[in-house]
């Protein structure tokens, strides 16, 4: 690894340990960052796969409903009948704080079902697959916002890891075998400086 272009001097040396002590320090910081990061994705991770398979099952049980009010009613009876229907989710969007990573949090209400068709030319399945499509709307919202949390940590993860590594791996060992180095030469130049005023003395005395 190639040393930094710095003098060998003592000025250079105690500038040198300086910077390195705050980049171990920001090192210790970065890693403990990455560690709660990494803890935070995980539990979201699982959050989301739960949140997903629910989605994915109140869907399959919403789409049955739904087949079943086709083949009772006709596909034409059943897409004008749902045009009657109106859903709505008023949305306001947040944010909280993970070690300084914004996260993004939903808040949300979704309004009462409130179907505009009358009996006639409805059915008990056609109710059944609206109401179940409208309870599995809360979840695919929550799980829009469990995943988009998921992605900020994730971004932010990856940005800690190659900053994490860039210390550990090129920066600190960089500055730690420049500072030997010097060290070195510094031990060197006060042996020679010793030496000559040895030799001089010697001269003197003789």
């Amino acid at each position: 690894m190639p040393l930094l272009d710095v003098p060998p001097t003592k000025a250079a040396l105690l500038e040198l340990k300086e910077q390195l002590a705050v980049a171990k320090s920001g090192y210790d910081l970065l890693e403990e960052k990455r560690e709660v990061l990494i803890s935070e994705l995980l539990n979201i991770i699982d959050d989301a796969e739960s949140f997903r398979r629910e989605v994915n099952e109140q869907l399959v049980s919403a789409f049955h409903a739904l087949m079943e009010a086709i083949e009772t009613l006709g596909p034409d009876q059943v897409k004008r009948t749902t045009l009657a229907c109106i859903a709505e989710a008023h949305i306001t969007l947040t944010e909280r704080s993970v070690m300084g990573v914004p996260i993004p949090l939903m808040k949300r209400k979704l309004l009462k079902l409130a179907p505009q068709y009358g009996l006639l030319g409805t059915s008990y399945a056609l109710d059944e697959a609206l109401r179940r499509f409208y309870d599995v709307l809360e979840r695919i919202l929550r799980l829009a916002e469990t995943e988009r949390t998921a992605w900020h940590l994730a971004i932010e993860l990856k940005k800690t890891q190659r900053r994490v590594n860039a210390l550990e791996n090129i920066f600190i060992p960089q500055y730690e075998e420049t500072i030997r180095y010097i060290e070195e030469r510094l031990e060197e130049v006060e042996r020679e400086t010793i030496f000559q005023m040895k030799l001089l003395k010697e001269k003197k005395g003789g």
